[in-house]
């Protein structure tokens, strides 16, 4: 009960933001976009800013609390998820417009950790390693990642040794670098954002093909250019900017 309370205090808090920030007047955009782009967004938005004069406002986030956020303020004008089973979901909500919808960019599940050091799975069974990973309820990697080892029925010994779950990805990445914990369980990207990480690749049954996916909510107020802003992350300059952030693009 109390945490529902929290969310729902947080919710309101972050509409009262949104309608602060948005601009009066002139073109904008409110974007949820998901913490597992957290570093190709602002590249990405000011390429968008710049070619069509227009300022975008975005909230970035797990891919459940984003959701959450566009169905509890009914405000916004695109909701993107870091897999598709949040776009799935706000789509049966009825939340974005089918055929709005887009492949963005595809992650691989992965163990995390600084560089010089090498953690494979069975590793990660051991007493006293300290591991990292997102909330299964709403952060996607998070939910991801335990669905697949479930399947592979190792999860009640692994959840043995999670010390800390975060809210999402981007702040996983910041407890792994700041040395709280030895490993973290999240995408594999993220050790191309920073020299001081590498990883090993998670390979196990996965649930579904792990891309960031976006479209258009239908409450949206600037459809036009919330389409103009979906089309543009498949454009070739969004598509290198991923591409060099380590993540995989269609051609």
């Amino acid at each position: 009960m109390k945490r529902a309370a929290a969310l729902i205090l947080v919710l309101v808090i972050v509409a009262v933001a949104i309608i602060a920030l948005t601009p009066k007047g002139g073109k904008y955009l409110i974007a949820y976009l998901p913490a597992a782009g957290i570093k190709a967004w602002p590249k990405i938005i000011s390429l968008f800013e710049k070619k069509y004069s227009v300022k975008v406002n975005a909230i970035y986030g797990s891919s459940g609390f984003l959701l959450h956020q566009a169905y509890a303020t009914n405000t916004g004008d695109v909701l993107g998820s870091a897999t598709p089973v949040y776009t799935k979901k706000a789509l049966r909500m009825g939340l974005i417009l089918p055929n709005s919808v887009v492949e963005v960019a595809c992650m691989r599940p992965a163990i995390l950790y600084k560089k010089g050091e090498n953690y494979t799975l069975a590793d990660l069974l051991k007493p006293g390693v300290k591991i990292g990973m997102c909330e299964p309820e709403n952060c996607a990697v998070g939910k991801f990642i335990k669905y697949m080892l479930v399947k592979m029925g190792i999860w009640d010994k692994i959840k043995k040794n999670v010390v800390v779950y975060t809210e999402n990805f981007a702040k996983l990445i910041t407890v792994l670098r700041l040395g709280e914990v030895d490993v973290a369980l999240g995408w594999n990207v993220a050790a191309k954002w920073y020299d001081d990480l590498a990883y090993t690749p998670l390979r196990g049954p996965m649930p579904y093909k792990p891309c960031i996916t976006i479209g258009v909510l239908k409450f949206s107020k600037n459809k036009e250019l919330a389409f103009k802003f979906v089309n543009f992350l498949k454009s070739d300059e969004a598509r290198q900017i991923f591409r060099d952030l380590g993540y995989e693009v269609g051609r």
